[in-house]
């Protein structure tokens, strides 16, 4: 059996955090969690996560100055796309499309909804890899992953 996929929990609220790590495990995940942005930002540059979830307010953040979601924007396609960002908010509707692609992350979820983010997260990660999958074989096979 190989070893659960890694996962990043980018949450400040110790509800919200357990019930991010509870879901991650139940997706056989194994999560982590970073003590403020800075340190996030370091461990996307060095280990490849394969989920990534972010409150819009971690660390003090706002929508409009966020390290984290920067750190990730500036990171390569090639390897962002193999990671699956989540934005909590409390202003957005859950798993909006629209929405996800104005804010640069995969998947959104309303924090009234974390109760249910394994199913959401379910659900939204097979649709992204279903929806990759050409892109990522094309990768591979031209020697870029």
């Amino acid at each position: 059996m190989s070893d659960p996929s890694p996962a990043l929990i980018c949450v400040d609220d110790g509800d919200r955090r357990g019930a991010v790590r509870k879901a991650l495990e139940e997706l056989g995940y194994a999560p982590e969690t970073a003590s403020g942005a800075a340190e996030a930002a370091d461990r996307l540059r060095k280990v490849a996560y394969q989920v990534v979830v972010v409150d819009e307010a971690y660390d003090g953040a706002t929508a409009l100055d966020h390290a984290v979601l920067k750190a990730l924007n500036t990171m390569p396609m090639s390897i962002r796309r193999y990671m699956f960002v989540t934005l909590l908010a409390a202003d957005v509707k859950t798993l909006d499309n629209a929405t996800a692609f104005a804010r640069s992350v995969n998947a959104v979820v309303n924090t009234s909804d974390v109760a249910q983010l394994a199913t959401l997260l379910r659900r939204a990660v097979a649709e992204n890899d279903a929806f990759y999958r050409v892109f990522r074989e094309v990768l591979q096979a031209s020697g870029k992953r």
